[in-house]
């Protein structure tokens, strides 16, 4: 077994070339027991010939050499690759050119699986296959384990970040989430949970910087959810059944929000939306029908729906979405906007009442028309005296309410009047808009009164919301 550990570990000296292919990997690493954790193991191969047989042990390769087999595997899916690079890496190492004069290797290629095997995941997400997509799966689930063992204080690997994200944090979640583009399997899913629970922010934003990641994890999703039957009810099947894959992205959605930077995960997600929120309303259903009994990890869907639909200034249309997802957008409506100081909020809707495209000022009003200046304030207008008229008094946002402070706020910080086209807005700093607006003795009450009520109009919430908001910047990763 010495001179197999040896052997593997120098074939894996760089990385980006190791020296065999995937069936002598696969049969190394999966007769790896991670009973310490699962009492259920049972090695999924079916050596040819006896001596092929390893019997390897998790908790004792974590302490050989400081896990140097660990080091090195790990480092086989998280050292950079470029697509091209990784699609080579797929075609050398599923085409076999292994030395098979070496008794060491050819006993490594001498298997079969053993179908009886257990597995955690459900019939349809196994992984066991020759090819790099059953290589990768077998690593990320082996790294999944030793980080869970090592979070446990059960193991010493990893002895640092390192041994495990290759030296470098941003690269390695950038090719975690590079593999489960290829590769969308549970157990890649797996590994980027438990290195963003470990790791933290040092993982986590990279992950949030991620393009691709959002999508796999709805793809993820809806494939777990299609797979249920109309009346799922099973809460055990949740854990470790037909609803496992669901749970699991609810889990990996729950650690890699777990950073404390006030940027909405409604952005993360955001071109996935209406996807993303179909497979939410479904999740509630389900919700809704178990009762008490649903799965604790789901009842982070309708929440994040909440956010979402929130964030966006979706329609409150109960055709459309879930009644829970709808009492949670309500709840959020307010919080979202609680990051942005009340000087930030009130100059962000200045700005958005300047910059927005020509249109009639009515809330109830859709015309992009706006020839009839209000005089009181100068910077609204209508498409006519009549729906002006209308504003002034009319339910649910009167414009009279805040005609003035517009008008005061406006020429505190010389916001430009009405126009066509339109001016730019002042550049002007939150702390110098706040300094100008309370020398008109306008008081923080009226400024707060003046935001609360113009963020009502979700035209203006749309704007801020979107264009005055944290978010990241994504990478084509």
């Amino acid at each position: 077994m010495a001179a197999v550990l040896a052997q593997a570990i120098e074939s894996l000296a760089d990385p980006r070339n190791p020296t065999f292919c995937c069936r002598y990997y696969i049969c190394l690493l999966s007769q790896i027991n991670v009973s310490d954790m699962n009492d259920n193991w049972e090695n999924p191969i079916i050596p040819d010939a006896p001596n092929a047989k390893l019997k390897l042990n998790l908790t004792a390769l974590a302490e050989k050499k400081s896990g140097s087999l660990l080091t090195a595997i790990s480092a086989l899916v998280t050292t950079y690759r470029s697509r091209e690079d990784m699609a080579a890496l797929v075609q050398r190492m599923e085409h076999c050119e292994c030395n098979r004069t070496d008794p060491l290797v050819d006993r490594l290629h001498a298997w079969e699986w053993n179908s009886a095997a257990w597995c955690r995941d459900p019939p349809g997400w196994v992984c066991r296959t020759t090819t790099m997509n059953g290589l990768i799966a077998i690593i990320a689930d082996l790294l999944f384990y030793s980080l869970q063992m090592h979070e446990a204080g059960a193991i010493p690997w990893p002895r640092d970040p390192r041994q495990c994200l290759a030296g470098d944090d941003e690269t390695a979640a950038t090719m975690l989430c590079r593999w489960l583009d290829l590769y969308p399997v549970l157990p890649i899913l797996r590994a980027i949970a438990a290195v963003a629970s470990l790791f933290g922010p040092r993982v986590i934003v990279p992950f949030l910087l991620s393009a691709h990641l959002p999508k796999n994890l709805v793809a993820i999703l809806k494939r777990g959810l299609d797979a249920l039957p109309a009346d799922y009810e099973d809460i055990f099947g949740a854990l470790s059944g037909p609803g496992y894959p669901v749970t699991l992205v609810f889990i990996t959605i729950k650690e890699i929000s777990n950073i404390d930077d006030g940027v909405s995960s409604a952005y993360f997600y955001r071109e996935h939306c209406p996807l993303l929120l179909q497979c939410l309303n479904r999740v509630a259903e389900i919700n809704a029908r178990m009762g008490i009994s649903c799965p604790m990890h789901w009842t982070h869907g309708p929440g994040l729906g909440g956010v979402i639909h929130a964030k966006l200034v979706l329609p409150f249309d109960e055709t459309q979405y879930h009644a829970t997802i709808l009492e949670c957008s309500k709840e959020y409506r307010t919080l979202i906007l609680e990051v942005q100081t009340p000087p930030q909020l009130a100059l962000n809707i200045m700005r958005t009442l300047t910059e927005m495209p020509p249109q009639c000022m009515h809330a109830h009003c859709a015309k992009s028309t706006a020839a009839s200046l209000c005089t009181g304030c100068r910077r609204v207008a209508y498409c006519d005296a009549e729906c002006q008229k209308n504003d002034w008094n009319g339910s649910p946002l009167p414009h009279k309410k805040v005609c003035k402070t517009i008008r005061t706020l406006a020429d505190a910080s010389n916001f430009p009047i009405y126009t066509l086209p339109k001016s730019p807005s002042p550049e002007v700093t939150v702390d110098l808009f706040w300094l100008q607006v309370r020398a008109q003795n306008l008081s923080p009450g009226t400024v707060n009164t003046f935001s609360k009520y113009m963020i009502e109009d979700d035209r203006i919430r749309k704007v801020v919301n979107d264009k005055y908001s944290a978010r990241y910047q994504r990478c084509l990763d």
